[in-house]
């Protein structure tokens, strides 16, 4: 599957996609810093080389997107999901951050079969989602979506997030039920991909712990891991905590795959 990744931060999407096999032939992100993370995990060969278009998307769709017309199976996105968080405002097709508009332009134009969005719970009760499903239709795009936490392939995290597959050619076979999946998930997969020993946040102890195995479910922490905030006067890593905080976990990108893709 050749993917054009949009909103594409530091990565996380990329190397979900990673494990179902998928080639990267371009990645769209306007904030300088993810970009160079991206850059340095070209040069230190853990992507695979392709474009890193360090822009906003209403200029990709301007002056790159046509080249990339027939040439991509899957276009995903994480597109911004501000206009309808529950912790904003909710402005929807109001909010100026809201970035749908050009997600299904760059989507009409380059044609792909799949396409894979993320957002946040909140789409599904904002009052925008139906718009999201009838570009999707009036595009030729069949949709399926669920939301599916980091905790249930075993992260020491909830972090709920809305997904959609979306099909232009409409013919699905039958898709692994939940329980099957969860049977015939690869938990080794999950564990190389965080690395043994990682320290987390556990609430029932209140300090850090060393996690050797993925946990089943998890409840809210009390505590956090000291990772530079503002408020700890580290000022220098907030581009780090945002990319951290807008980043997809790769786990879950593989998981929602294969449950919701034909």
């Amino acid at each position: 599957m050749r993917e054009l990744s949009l909103f594409t931060g530091a990565g996380g999407g990329l190397l979900g996609t990673m494990l179902l096999g998928w080639r990267c032939v371009g990645a769209v992100e306007w904030e300088s810093y993810p970009c160079r993370v991206l850059e340095q995990r070209q040069k230190d060969g853990v992507l695979d080389d392709f474009p890193i278009w360090n822009m906003d998307i209403r200029e990709f769709n301007r002056r790159i997107a046509p080249s990339y017309t027939g040439l991509v199976d899957v276009v995903s996105a994480g597109f911004p999901c501000q206009p309808f968080s529950l912790a904003g405002k909710r402005g929807g097709a109001n909010d100026e951050r809201n970035m749908w508009p050009a997600t299904i332009e760059c989507i009409r134009v380059v044609q792909p079969r799949f396409a894979l969005l993320e957002n946040v719970p909140g789409l599904l009760t904002s009052g925008y989602f139906g718009k999201i499903l009838g570009d999707l239709a009036e595009s030729g795009y069949d949709a399926r979506w669920r939301i599916l936490s980091a905790a249930e392939v075993g992260a020491p995290h909830r972090r709920n997030r809305l997904w959609i597959v979306a099909d232009a050619q409409k013919q699905r076979m039958e898709r692994p039920s939940w329980e099957d999946w969860k049977q015939n998930w690869n938990r080794q997969k999950w564990m190389d991909s965080i690395g043994s020993g990682a320290n987390v946040a556990d609430a029932d102890s209140g300090s850090l712990v060393r996690i050797t195995e993925p946990r089943e479910e998890c409840s809210g922490w009390t505590v956090e891991p000291d990772v530079g905030r503002v408020a700890n006067g580290v000022a220098a890593r907030v581009d780090r905590l945002k990319a951290i905080g807008n980043g997809q976990v790769p786990a879950v990108v593989a998981a929602v795959w294969q449950l919701l893709s034909a």
